[in-house]
């Protein structure tokens, strides 16, 4: 890992860019492990929340939306982790452990499966069951059953 110094928290709501647009940040937690984060602007139709499953927009991935009209199911991006408001900056969880992530509260999502964003659902995931192979990229693992 890279020592670096970030200005801003990993929760920022910037509305001009206060880091490089793109930057990597890896924090570790003795709860979680390691996570990563990407420093994101949000489409000018999307406000992210703590756990929105969003994708990028652009051919650069810096660009993150949830709304699925806007997006390609296999340009997944990560999560949110704060709040982002539409054309703002912040950070987004890339890699790790992350307590809350959006569903489409189906309670079909088991341990082990594999999360996807939603078809039709905007900022939410869906599944895939373990075993059997996604139709688009994975998001990430579940570690516990999606239950209301």
């Amino acid at each position: 890992m890279y020592n670096t110094i970030f200005h801003t928290a990993v929760t920022a709501n910037d509305s001009t860019a206060k880091e490089q647009l793109g930057a990597i940040r890896w924090e570790y937690s003795t709860t979680y492990g390691w996570r990563c984060y990407k420093y994101v602007q949000a489409a000018s139709d999307t406000t992210v929340a703590n756990g929105t499953a969003l994708a990028y927009t652009d051919y650069t991935r810096t660009v993150v939306s949830s709304d699925r009209d806007d997006t390609n199911a296999n340009w997944i991006a990560g999560v949110g982790v704060g709040a982002i408001t539409a054309s703002y900056y912040g950070w987004i969880q890339i890699k790790g452990y992350h307590s809350v992530v959006a569903t489409d509260a189906g309670d079909d999502i088991a341990i082990g499966d594999a999360l996807i964003l939603h078809a039709s659902t905007d900022g939410v995931v869906d599944c895939t069951a373990a075993g059997t192979a996604p139709v688009t990229a994975v998001l990430g693992w579940a570690y516990a059953a999606d239950v209301d």
